[in-house]
């Protein structure tokens, strides 16, 4: 029965390839959706650079601010991956991996809240909800990784509960890959820690089973090539109250997006059904201190909310297929109720199995549709126009522009254009930073900024402050506008007065007059 089900195709598997249909080939986006961060651009020039040179870097690869600062390349895995897929078949082999792999967390969060016991008519149009919710993280980015492994791990952790088994022991390899594909492992922590308290609480033995897999977890985050130096940083990224300030996944959700009032649904749900939940027995008080913290840090910074959704789910899931169950349990078979309460028995089985379709039928979309394949990054969020008009003016002179399309700058033209700043927040650090928005801003001192930094081109959206400035100074020309970017170059007589002796002695090389900040 088994190889049956294997080779045939299900709901599920249905569902896996209408979601994939949904979001990346009937929306006005399309796979495009996933480029909406320019973070991808290094990711995939850093695994060029890795499986170039057959090593991890340690020092800075990318910027003419901090060259050769030290640099934890902390996605490496992630970034080979991109690097390969991107070397196999372009942007449009990366993005669908990206897509696939987010779907397919949306899809293993419905088996498990089915496998909870949920009613199919609640957990599936809660998946809907959790989709939407999320849709602001669906980015081709180290994070997807996280996600799914994280769902994987939380189905672990919840069948560990109510039957223990060996199968526990698979978080150490899957700690292991995580370590080394993206910096969110230490979630599983988190969640590892609440069950450990909470046994312990209620004296449930299980607590010193669950202790020693997560000292045995924890010592497989050290299988990295940064070693502990590696904790070391993620902590100083996660505390440094710069990053909570400046970069906007850290800052509190905005529920204004029709995607984040998704959320704030399914926010509000999570928190109600956990309270219910938690004065039961200790499987429902830990699966409450879950919702209850993630809720917390997602309400502090919006990158949390996918974490949120994948804890409250099943939590949810539970909650309300026990009303509906108590609501239709009476009800006659002839009855409206009875009708749902009997659909509902003969769906349960039918989404209890995945097959090999799921993954055919969306790569037989995928290959059916190359109308709908990116060739590039989106040409409204990126200066994609001005990259193919300016070409070779953007290769070599020191290009200021912001860290977003530093990243796409740095995927057209690295090796031959270094940036002022790209998207690795936690590599900058405050001080460049501080820097970075004085300039963006227009403040007083922005001519002596782009001065000590001998920054030759500026490259801008369209109406921003400093074009304005710029279009104003008569040291600079503006050499390209198209609606989305404008690009403005020191006149040759200041360029060269900017490079002459007296000029770098006003100007000190920015290797050395920038502070290095590591944190």
């Amino acid at each position: 029965m088994m190889k049956k089900h294997w080779f045939l195709p299900g709901f599920v598997d249905l569902i896996f390839a209408a979601l994939i249909a949904w979001l990346f080939l009937l929306s006005s986006k399309g796979w495009g959706l996933l480029l909406s961060d320019g973070d991808t651009g290094w990711h995939i020039r850093t695994g060029e650079w890795i499986l170039k040179n057959h090593r991890v870097p340690f020092e800075d690869l990318f910027s003419y601010t901090r060259p050769g600062a030290e640099w934890f390349a902390w996605e490496w895995g992630a970034d080979v991956l991109f690097a390969l897929l991107h070397g196999l078949g372009g942007l449009p082999l990366l993005v669908f991996v990206c897509g696939f792999v987010l779907v397919a967390t949306s899809i293993v969060a419905l088996r498990w809240m089915i496998w909870r016991g949920s009613s199919v008519l609640v957990a599936f149009p809660l998946m809907m909800l959790a989709v939407g919710g999320s849709t602001m993280h669906y980015l081709a980015r180290p994070h997807v990784f996280t996600l799914f492994l994280l769902v994987s791990s939380l189905w672990l952790l919840d069948a560990e509960r109510r039957r223990p088994s060996p199968r526990i022991w698979l978080l150490v390899p899957l700690t292991v890959l995580w370590t080394n594909l993206h910096g969110g492992w230490p979630a599983l922590f988190v969640f590892l820690g609440i069950q450990i308290v909470v046994h312990l609480f209620y004296r449930d033995p299980l607590w010193r089973k669950e202790l020693l897999v997560t000292m045995v977890c924890a010592v497989a985050t050290l299988c990295n090539p940064y070693g502990w130096h590696l904790h070391q940083h993620i902590l100083g990224y996660l505390q440094s109250s710069w990053i909570r300030d400046a970069v906007d996944e850290f800052q509190s959700p905005k529920f204004r997006a029709e995607n984040l009032l998704q959320f704030e649904v399914l926010l509000l749900l999570g928190i109600a059904t956990a309270w219910g939940r938690a004065f039961r027995c200790s499987r429902g008080l830990i699966e409450a201190a879950g919702v209850w913290l993630w809720a917390h840090l997602a309400l502090g910074a919006v990158r949390h909310a996918p974490i949120f959704i994948l804890a409250a789910c099943p939590v949810i899931s539970s909650e309300l297929t026990c009303l509906l169950e108590s609501v239709w349990a009476p009800a006659k078979r002839s009855s409206t109720l009875g009708i749902f309460r009997d659909l509902d028995a003969d769906l349960r089985p039918k989404f209890a199995w995945t097959s090999i379709w799921a993954f055919l039928l969306p790569l037989l979309l995928f290959f059916l549709s190359p109308q709908s394949h990116p060739s590039d990054f989106p040409e409204k969020l990126f200066p994609v126009v001005a990259a193919n008009t300016l070409g070779a003016k953007l290769q070599g002179p020191r290009v200021f522009t912001s860290d977003q399309w530093g990243d796409y700058l740095l995927y057209r033209f690295w090796p031959s254009t270094r940036v002022f700043m790209d998207g690795r927040s936690d590599f900058f650090g405050p001080d460049l930073g501080r820097q970075y928005l004085a300039i963006v801003n227009g403040a007083p001192d922005w001519r002596q900024q782009l001065d000590a930094h001998r920054v030759t081109l500026v490259l801008l959206p369209a109406g921003s402050d400093l074009g304005g400035l710029l279009q104003r100074d008569p040291e600079w020309q503006t050499i390209h506008s198209d609606g989305v970017s404008v690009a403005f170059e020191r006149k040759p007589t200041n360029a060269a007065k900017l490079f002459s002796p007296l000029g770098l002695m006003k100007g000190s090389p920015p290797s050395e007059g920038i502070v290095e900040t590591r944190q």
